[in-house]
């Protein structure tokens, strides 16, 4: 839950094995064993290795930036043309790295702006340190430009609800706790942002304080699990005695880095494994245990066996509407009858949506250590070969309906076969960041990881914009690998300043635009469930009334990239082949046929509109 604290002063603090930045007062009194804050927090940041500071200079960040100049040489300064950018950025960064960055923004509309991808990354469980300036101390509840003073309002209170914590520092002093605990926090239990707000004469003003250093362990929390080999030891016994048995990986399994455990968990269970959204590419796609994502635009094989199974073993993994089928029995899950044991580190996760056959409160790599431990003591491994061939059934099903689409030579392009040629392309470490809308359910169904951990997705907030920015996040994190997003003619009007970033700090990204002049999912949601009644969805020209859109070649060139327009199939897997051989930031321009409908293999609702039926599989309702 969501903190705000307002520190009283620090005791100072020892460092005697650190060379400090500054030790001169601001009034440039030699010999004073003092520090301003800014000089504190670069220092700081320099002890917990964060490689890369983002933000957008404003009259509110000259003094932090004032520290962070003096380290350049050790912490990379990266300025995108907006703040919510550098928030994506941080974003990607974290879930590929476990390294948190530090975001910084001035006063005003700089924090608001960042404020979207702040969330973005909160309710995906993604972490960042956000420090944003504020009118200062002398100023507080003056009016002041830019000052949040009206109706006692704050940018610390702006934040808390999508921060785990916000610090409101009101003195220099205050910095040798905040700092340390808020990076501890960031990463404790389940990880999160974590916002500072700081009166920006406290950058420059100075204290008798020497930086402080890192927890060793995180602050005093909530996040106390306990795991006995006796609760391991049922879950297992549960699940190699039942007849058709399914583990989950959730969300849980990125952010816990367990992707080697749980393939030693599979290998070891030979239970057959399936995913959440967030989940996907937990297991590499060419796994034999993997069936792929289950929802409501979820690979058949992985539904169908979820709505079938006797028993799921769910690591990690919350269970939303769009897993779920908006929790309708039948369409996705029928819990109960099937049992459900849930593994979560967030006990207020455990049967919140569905009831629990044993609900165990633990960090998913500590419990899938433990599991597979225990299992290769005890020799336990399933056998099921009557629910293999129902499941090798669903498998051969589903492939026989998606092969023809691969080889399809359709004008406009079918979006498969577009998914095809990249997945036949694409180097085994290629990372995908998806942008919001259908491009993001088009990845879901059909791009395959073979690495896992290389697929990042924006769920819970489901924030535009996420991919186009975030794939710069995942050049930084992984600077040797291809980096590539799958993003809509929408999502890249919003934010297509990440060209310009990309050329300006050499950050080679490849931009797959699939353009079919809409804001797609929500056009298709008004065909379906308002009888086709289209208003603010189709992006056309007024004056002409034909269906327009920017010349997206020319824009990237203008930033200084690559911009290929692809109109037919046969064009795109050498355009694609060469933009992400080329290192240089490059936009494909797909044109896809902008009616093709994504199947639905589970339902949706958005009460009181009645859920949409699936158009693919043989739907199975069992009522309680």
């Amino acid at each position: 839950m969501s903190q705000r604290s307002t520190y009283t002063p620090a005791s100072n603090a020892s460092d005697s094995s650190y060379r400090s930045l500054s030790r001169t007062s601001y009034s440039g009194m030699p010999g004073s064993n003092e520090m301003r804050g800014t000089d504190i927090i670069a220092e700081y940041i320099l002890k917990e290795k964060v490689p890369y500071i983002l933000g957008y200079a404003g009259h509110g960040a000259i003094g932090l930036l004032d520290g962070i100049v003096k380290v350049k040489d050790r912490i990379r300064h990266i300025s995108p043309r907006v703040e919510q950018a550098a928030g994506f950025m941080a974003d990607v960064y974290y879930r590929l790295t476990g390294q948190p960055l530090v975001v910084y923004a001035s006063t005003g509309p700089g924090p608001m702006n960042l404020m979207i991808a702040v969330a973005n990354a909160y309710y995906d469980n993604s972490a960042f340190f956000v420090i944003t300036g504020n009118v200062p101390t002398t100023q507080l509840n003056s009016g002041a430009l830019q000052d949040d003073y009206r109706y006692n309002g704050s940018m610390s209170s702006i934040f808390t609800p999508v921060t785990k914590k916000s610090f409101r520092v009101d003195k220099v002093e205050d910095l040798a706790k905040a700092l340390p605990e808020a990076f501890a926090l960031m990463r404790s239990g389940r990880p999160g942002p974590v916002h500072m707000d700081m009166p920006y004469n406290l950058y420059i003003e100075t204290a008798p304080i020497s930086t402080p250093e890192p927890l060793a362990s995180g602050p005093p929390s909530n996040w106390r699990t306990q795991l006995s080999d006796s609760t391991v030891e049922r879950a297992l016994d549960a699940l190699v005695r039942s007849k058709k048995p399914l583990i989950l990986a959730g969300g849980g399994i990125r952010i816990a880095r367990a992707f080697d455990q749980l393939k030693a968990f599979a290998d070891q269970m030979g239970v057959p494994v399936y995913t959440s959204f967030m989940g996907k590419g937990a297991l590499p796609s060419d796994h034999p245990e993997h069936l792929g994502v289950a929802g409501v635009w979820g690979e058949y094989p992985a539904t169908e066996a979820a709505r079938n199974a006797d028993l799921v073993l769910a690591i990690g993994a919350r269970f939303n509407d769009l897993h779920t089928g908006s929790w309708i029995p039948g369409y996705v899950y029928n819990i109960p009858p099937t049992r459900l044991i849930q593994v979560d580190i967030d006990r207020q996760e455990i049967g919140r949506n569905y009831p629990v056959e044993m609900g165990i409160e633990a960090d998913a790599k500590e419990f899938l250590i433990r599991a597979v431990e225990i299992a290769r003591r005890k020799g336990l491994r399933a056998s099921i070969p009557e629910w293999r061939q129902e499941i090798s059934a669903w498998q051969m099903e589903w492939r026989n309906f998606t092969k023809p689409f691969e080889t399809s030579n359709e004008v406009p392009i079918e979006p498969r076969r577009m998914l095809a040629d990249m997945n036949r392309i694409s180097p085994p470490g290629t990372v995908m960041v998806d942008d919001v809308g259908n491009c993001q359910v088009w990845s879901e169904q059909y791009w395959m990881p073979r690495v896992a951990g290389t697929h990042m997705t924006s769920g819970g907030f489901a924030a535009m914009g996420f991919g186009v920015c975030g794939v710069l996040g995942a050049r930084l994190a992984r600077p040797d690998s291809p980096c590539v997003t799958l993003c809509g003619d929408g999502g890249f009007m919003m934010t297509p300043h990440a060209v310009a970033t990309a050329v300006e700090y050499n950050l080679p990204a490849v931009w797959v635009l699939q353009n079919n002049y809409a804001i797609g999912t929500i056009r298709d949601l008004q065909r379906v469930y308002l009888d086709g009644r289209e208003l603010g969805t189709s992006f056309i020209n007024e004056r002409t009334g034909q269906l327009w859109n920017p010349d997206f070649v020319k824009m990237a060139e203008a930033m200084g990239g690559r911009g290929i327009r692809i109109e037919h199939p046969d064009q795109f897997g050498d355009a694609y082949a060469e933009a992400i051989r080329s290192n240089i930031p490059t936009v494909l321009d797909v044109v896809i046929n902008r009616d093709t409908g994504i199947p639905v293999t589970g339902t949706w609702q958005m009460p009181p509109i009645p859920e949409v039926q699936p158009t693919f599989g043989a739907r199975k309702i069992r009522h309680r």
